[in-house]
């Protein structure tokens, strides 16, 4: 699977107490194709196998920090961005034994109600990251997102089925161009190309863009790409009645307050490396907060935040590691990373205090869970 599933969500939720009448109705999915779906148990129509039960239910996330979820509309807590509907899994599990995984709540075996679970779905995110219009392609795996942030410059980013960004050596395989003009034949029903312009991969593997002559607004443009060598093209058409906005980047930090690099961001970090870096960002962060130095605390936090995935990642599937316990940890620290971004640029010195704290008591539970398979 492409991305890991979303934990225990934080917040509390109705559907640990409510009765099983009042849950969402149970649907019939195929583990091999998601976008299958039906309302009574039969076979899947494209490969043959059992369709297998799941209650969908909608949840909100922000298009920006993936880490926030709830139940219902509202902002983001760490952004004040609108959230965003998301279609998650619901299943129960006990906050003393994650192995538990049911579709219908009850009691843990140390007597514990249980606690719901959800877990992103394949297209269950749909939602534009950059402003722009996204589009599912033909093939029921990719997503696009086509954006038209200036005059004569047309970008497109492109998605796994859980709508996460493909990764660099995936987009490379990826060949498109972008059709500024054409005309129709009513006669034989096809279209020509008057002009296009190629659409060229940035050097971060971030997006594509092409550029060509300013057309005016509102802009009409199609998208022709192909996803692998061999692939037939797909076809997206676009329609800007105004600039694309995308969320305004980051200011970099200054040389004073930014942190030395991640060796875990070096090809072949060794996971020792990757926990002292951990560790030593949480000094960082600490030192930080003594001296008052509340603006420059995201940087050290959200490198941090970037070992912890770094982490999750080479355990996934290892041996002796406790999974569930091992996302949680990484959720933790994601989420305290973000809160001392957030409360450090507003100088919110009590709220940084207490995101500390679940950041601090994440690290030192995460390194224990690593290094004692050991």
């Amino acid at each position: 699977m492409k991305v890991r599933a979303f934990a225990i969500v934080v917040a509390a939720i109705v559907f640990a107490t409510v009765p099983a009448a009042q849950l969402p109705a149970v649907s019939w999915t195929c583990p091999m194709h998601p976008d299958v779906l039906e309302d009574k148990k039969a076979k899947c129509g494209i490969c043959g196998m059992d369709l297998e039960p799941v209650r969908l239910v909608t949840m909100y996330t922000c298009p920006v920090h993936a880490v926030i979820e709830q139940a219902k509309p509202g902002k983001c807590r760490i952004c004040a961005r609108d959230l965003v509907q998301m279609t998650s899994a619901l299943t129960f599990t006990c906050s003393s034994s994650r192995e538990v995984n049911q579709l219908e709540p009850g009691k843990c075996p140390d007597g514990a109600a249980m606690v719901p679970r959800y877990t992103q779905r394949a297209h269950g995110d749909h939602n534009p990251k950059h402003g722009g219009t996204f589009f599912m392609a033909p093939d029921n795996w990719h997503h696009i997102e086509g954006t038209y942030p200036a005059a004569g410059r047309f970008r497109v980013y492109l998605y796994d089925d859980y709508s996460k960004s493909l990764s660099v050596a995936e987009a490379r395989k990826v060949r498109g161009r972008v059709v500024t003009k054409e005309t129709f034949d009513p006669k034989t029903g096809a279209t020509r190309e008057l002009a296009s312009a190629p659409l060229v991969l940035a050097r971060n593997g971030a997006f594509f863009e092409a550029r060509f002559d300013s057309p005016t607004l509102p802009a009409r443009l199609t998208a022709k790409i192909s996803f692998r060598s061999g692939d037939k093209e797909s076809r997206f058409d676009f329609a800007f009645p105004q600039y694309s906005k995308d969320q305004p980047p980051r200011i970099p930090p200054t040389p004073s307050t930014a942190a030395a690099p991640l060796a875990a961001n070096a090809p072949g970090a060794a996971p020792d490396q990757l926990l002292t870096d951990l560790s030593a960002r949480r000094t960082e962060v600490e030192t930080m907060m003594k001296s008052g130095n509340y603006a420059a605390l995201y940087v050290p936090a959200l490198q941090a935040k970037d070992a912890a995935l770094e982490i999750q990642t080479r355990h996934t599937g290892a041996r002796g590691i406790d999974q569930d316990t091992l996302e949680a940890n990484v959720k933790q620290i994601v989420l305290a990373a973000y809160q001392l971004d957030n409360y450090g640029d507003i100088g919110d010195g009590p709220k940084v205090q207490e995101a500390f704290a679940t950041f601090n008591a994440a690290i030192s539970a995460l390194d224990s869970l690593v290094t004692g398979r050991r």
